[in-house]
């Protein structure tokens, strides 16, 4: 099982990614249902993910919340939206995929900084 604050931080991934699918929703039927779901979940994510940072280092809580939710936008933009996935598009979130892997293992005390 997860950690608490990483249970935390999937929350608010969860949260934005439908608060953001719903947004372009929203912006094509101007939908007052779809703008307050929209609103809820978006704030609800920066609960969760406050809620996270507690405990976890701010710059790996963030870069995680955020490259996982461009990934999933992106997935969720080509399936359900009709947008493209270009290889641009791909070696970007490649670069942010190495990225958070090189915060995460840059977040790691070393014996010299627990002194």
């Amino acid at each position: 099982m997860l950690p608490r604050p990483w249970i935390f931080l999937a929350a608010a991934i969860t949260a934005e990614v439908l608060g953001l699918s719903t947004m372009k929703m929203a912006s094509e039927t101007n939908s007052l249902a779809f703008f307050a779901f929209m609103y809820a979940m978006i704030g609800l994510a920066f609960y969760f993910f406050a809620t996270s940072v507690k405990d976890l280092p701010i710059a790996l809580a963030y870069a995680t919340w955020e490259t996982c939710g461009l990934i999933l936008i992106t997935i969720i933009s080509v399936r359900f939206f009709g947008e493209n996935l270009s290889p641009q598009k791909m070696a970007g979130i490649f670069i942010l995929i190495t990225g958070v892997a090189m915060i995460n293992f840059g977040s790691k005390e070393s014996p010299e900084t627990s002194k």
